[in-house]
């Protein structure tokens, strides 16, 4: 099993804002964080937003990072404070997924020639902020070169932020084939790591089920899935430090091996490096808790046998031919040729029904 580490570096401001508010002091600690992953072995992506690369303090932080072949670099879109800003600023409107895709390609395409610029690289992997991302940020994003996307919460939905109902989503990584196409770009693959996120009790899916079972009215008016979270019945875990204490990250570990998971996708925030910059640090003991939670997990990763791998080296592992999904023209999904082949379509996702199985 492998263990990649995902960090969106992002302005301190916790929330919508206007993009003159926006600071980027937290990167300052960044430091701080690659002395503690260095301690295991582990070399992180960092996806960075506009204000972060706007800021000529904190790219130069992440630029020695970069060239001592501390980390690696990727994009992370807030489009509240990604140029142009044509928008209103809002909710709705802060799910890149949302916008138009005329209007989401120019500010994915501002905020990825800003990276190119300022650290001479061409960035390869992406998370869309608030998890705001479709079929459509997909494409937009393979336009720019993209071969990599960690977007997906796998069995949660943010639709009553406005945003994408990644439900029927397993924590598992797939392969998704487009075509050629006239506007640019010709055909590619990308492959998407989702954020590991699963059940403490039972296998995967049967919970999610369960879970969506529950959610239905009447009996999502009692809450019944909450009180058996709280129970400790069907407790879904994020394997991340800002949210889960390192014994429940370690029981998601043990039941991914169990279920034959292979990669393992630990996501945080930089804004946790600084007190007062996110609703999990708001103090000083809150953030010292954060990185001892960090540092106790990666040990208990350690004896458990994982091994820390970079982004781009897990992505050389690739699904066999019944994980990729082939996007084509509008129509209907269907096999081909040991493929899964999905039209775009406006509202849907096309991975509902991939379970993939890496080598």
């Amino acid at each position: 099993m492998k263990l990649v580490v995902t960090v969106d570096v992002e302005e301190d401001q916790w929330g919508v804002e206007p993009p003159r508010y926006a600071t980027a002091q937290n990167v300052r600690w960044l430091p701080t964080l690659q002395k503690l992953l260095h301690e295991f072995g582990s070399i992180p992506t960092y996806l960075l937003t506009y204000p972060v690369v706007s800021d000529p303090r904190a790219v130069s932080i992440l630029r020695e990072i970069l060239d001592g072949g501390g980390c690696e670099i990727g994009m992370h879109c807030h489009p509240w404070n990604t140029p142009p800003y044509e928008e209103r600023l809002n909710n709705y409107n802060s799910m890149l997924c949302n916008l138009p895709a005329t209007l989401q390609f120019e500010k994915l395409q501002r905020l990825h020639e800003a990276i190119q610029n300022n650290f001479e690289i061409t960035p390869i992997a992406f998370r869309s902020g608030r998890w705001g991302f479709d079929p459509e940020v997909a494409k937009n994003i393979v336009r720019l070169g993209y071969r990599i996307d960690t977007s997906i919460t796998p069995y949660t939905s943010w639709a009553e932020c406005y945003g994408p109902d990644f439900s029927r989503f397993s924590p598992q990584p797939y392969e998704v084939t487009y075509p050629p196409v006239a506007d640019g770009y010709s055909g590619t693959s990308l492959l998407e790591l989702p954020a590991t996120i699963g059940y403490l009790h039972g296998e995967f899916e049967a919970c999610a089920r369960l879970v969506r079972g529950l959610e239905r009215t009447p009996l999502r008016q009692l809450k019944v899935a909450g009180i058996l979270s709280k129970l400790r019945l069907l407790r879904k875990v994020w394997l991340s430090p800002e949210m889960e204490t390192p014994v429940r990250m370690i029981q998601l570990v043990r039941q991914m091996m169990s279920q034959g998971y292979e990669i393992l996708n630990l996501v945080f925030h930089s804004t946790s490096l600084q007190k007062g910059c996110n609703p999990f640090v708001r103090t000083e003991a809150d953030k010292q808790r954060f990185l001892e939670n960090l540092h106790r997990f990666l040990g208990l990763m350690k004896e458990e046998g994982v091994m820390c791998t970079t982004l781009s080296e897990a992505a050389r592992l690739r699904p066999s031919p019944l994980n990729r999904v082939q996007i084509i023209c509008e129509g209907r999904a269907e096999r081909r040729a040991g493929c899964h082949v999905f039209v775009t379509s406006s509202n849907r996702f096309w991975p509902s029904y991939v379970k993939p199985r890496w080598r």
